[in-house]
């Protein structure tokens, strides 16, 4: 009876979506026009928000501070691939960004069933935090010739935060079940962060 509870409750959950099917943008919010952001002013901004992003991962050891900061991380990666996906020039990183579409779709439903079926008590984010936010913004913004390479450094910093945080749960958090998901995903993590590595140069390059 227990379990057939808690698999009715996660079915629930998963149909409900709960707060990770929420869109991604913070309600109200208004993003640039494409062709309106300097290349420039975007890396300066980027650079910023990776180097926070890092030291916050790092710090990153309680369920509720991992289930929103893995919940943030895939809100914003399944939008920056439906925009990549979109504006990407080339090929290669349109594939890619598919790839992290589906991925990351793949760790939020998987994170939200243990979630549901383990009664676990954590609430997660509605929509990004304000430096996903701005990240987002500034792929949005970006003129068409600095797209790909925008996307994929910002890929490379997101998938180094993401390496931290999962690596670091698997260690030292404080729930076994979600441990076990942390371990086993980041070793995705690692594998889409070579990949994006990969794609960097041809980007670099084909931004001059």
């Amino acid at each position: 009876m227990k379990n057939i509870l808690l698999g009715a409750a996660s079915v629930l959950f998963l149909m409900s979506g709960g707060s990770f099917a929420a869109p991604a943008d913070q309600p109200g919010h208004v993003s640039p026009k494409p062709g309106t952001n300097t290349e420039a002013m975007s890396a300066v901004k980027d650079t910023t928000a990776s180097l926070v992003g890092r030291v916050s991962a790092e710090m990153t050891t309680t369920t509720q501070g991992f289930v929103t900061a893995a919940a943030t991380s895939d809100m914003y990666e399944v939008t920056a691939g439906k925009l990549a996906a979109e504006r990407a020039q080339s090929s290669a990183v349109k594939a890619f960004a598919q790839k992290m579409v589906e991925a990351h779709t793949g760790t939020t439903a998987k994170l939200k069933s243990i979630i549901a079926s383990n009664n676990i008590k954590v609430t997660p984010p509605a929509h990004v935090d304000n430096r996903r936010q701005g990240m987002l913004d500034d792929l949005r913004g970006a003129k068409a010739e600095d797209f790909d390479h925008r996307y994929i450094t910002q890929q490379i910093a997101a998938h180094k935060e993401a390496d931290i945080l999962f690596r670091g749960y698997a260690k030292d958090g404080d729930n076994a079940t979600i441990k076990d998901f942390a371990g086993t995903t980041d070793k995705d993590i690692k594998m889409h962060l070579s990949m994006a590595q990969k794609l960097d140069a041809g980007t670099r390059s084909a931004s001059r």
